[in-house]
């Protein structure tokens, strides 16, 4: 029997299967009683509307009240969705992001053909040579072992163009070979518990270790964290999607945006490459061969079941000339090889078409290669 002291309007009513409960309340049963013969006479009843209403009012207010713990239930979800909302918000709103990588995506550079070396906001330095050397130490950079400069500037940009390549020792020891067509930027000296460099483009880094002092790797869809190890990224502004392959010791790579539970990130293996496209959040990882995608600091292209037009992509900013493929012969999908990057372009360009079955035609800094006649 339910308790008298919490009747509610069913119980005083009854039903087929129960019998009504009397309740100790005068009022309350009087109330109930009224209900029962408004039910038994629906249809006949000669009320007037304004009394049916009046007891209806009685009714939901002395048979249904409602318990205060409604209102405590209440307080406790308004609670949670505003935990909710300021945890939302300490997520997603902007933070401000590192010194060093505002400076390199607001920095503004022109191009050029030559190798550059900018100290802060200062004029370019050029560096000759197809293939230059930096190595900073404690009078500053020497510049291909010839001539040294010093640098009070926080930043230091290093600018790669097509058809050059730099080998550049940080003054922690560490080695960053960069492609054509990179830009690398990074402090002079490290002076905080973090290294931390920014890159575009393609470089191999060869990392000095220092357990106290965590070397970082910034692009614009990719964060590197390591301690001392080697690895290749390759992160072109004009390329589908960015990556990074592990030659030796660990690394760990993630996202830079913000998802709810913390950046997206993976602790890579060595032979494994992890990639991600610049307009989507996925993080792939995949075993590869380490030399195909290394093979460039040591003047070799590599390429297996590699599409031509990706191919001579990688030959555009090699040469710095223009390289299109206007023909549409099935097979050239992809290709395989192994290109001999110190040779001369016209050499290169005989070996491609010799074993694709086409030619090529000269337009001043456009090449096109098509099918042969």
């Amino acid at each position: 029997m339910p308790d008298k002291k919490h009747l509610k309007l069913e119980d005083l009513l009854g039903n087929d299967h129960e019998s009504p409960v009397q309740s100790d309340d005068p009022v309350q049963q009087q109330m109930a009683d009224a209900v029962q013969r408004m039910i038994t006479n629906a249809g006949a009843e000669t009320w007037d509307p304004a009394d049916k209403a009046l007891l209806w009012q009685d009714i939901a207010a002395g048979l249904v009240s409602k318990p205060s713990i409604h209102r405590y239930l209440f307080l406790k979800i308004a609670a949670a969705i505003l935990l909710l909302l300021s945890v939302g918000a300490w997520l997603f709103w902007p933070r401000p992001t590192h010194s060093l990588v505002q400076f390199a995506r607001q920095q503004h550079v022109e191009s050029a053909t030559d190798t550059r070396l900018i100290l802060g906001q200062q004029q370019a330095i050029v560096v000759s040579g197809k293939n230059a050397s930096l190595v900073y130490g404690g009078k500053g950079v020497t510049i291909n072992a010839d001539s040294t400069l010093s640098s009070a500037a926080p930043y230091n940009t290093l600018l790669v163009p097509y058809g050059r390549r730099a080998r550049l020792q940080l003054e922690d020891g560490t080695v960053v070979l960069l492609n054509a067509g990179s830009r690398l930027v990074y402090p002079a000296t490290f002076r905080q518990k973090k290294r931390e460099v920014y890159l575009e483009g393609e470089a191999f880094f060869e990392v000095a270790p220092d357990a106290h002092a965590p070397f970082f790797v910034y692009a614009s869809r990719i964060e590197t964290e390591v301690l001392g190890t080697s690895f290749n990224i390759s992160a072109y502004p004009d390329d589908r999607q960015q990556s990074l392959v592990l030659a030796s010791g660990s690394v760990r790579m993630q996202l830079p945006s913000q998802h709810l539970f913390g950046k997206h990130s993976r602790k890579l293996q060595p032979n494994e490459m992890a990639t991600v496209g610049v307009e989507s959040e996925d993080l792939q990882v995949s075993t590869v061969n380490v030399s195909t995608y290394t093979a460039w600091k040591d003047g070799r292209l590599l390429f297996y079941s590699t599409p031509l037009k990706e191919i001579l992509k990688k030959l555009t900013r090699y040469y710095n000339i223009q390289l299109d493929l206007a023909s549409t012969q099935p097979g050239l999908e992809t290709c395989s090889g192994d290109l001999d990057l110190e040779d001369n372009l016209e050499n290169v360009l005989d070996v491609i078409c010799a074993t694709n079955s086409l030619r090529y035609e000269r337009h001043g800094q456009r090449i096109i290669l098509k099918e042969k006649d």
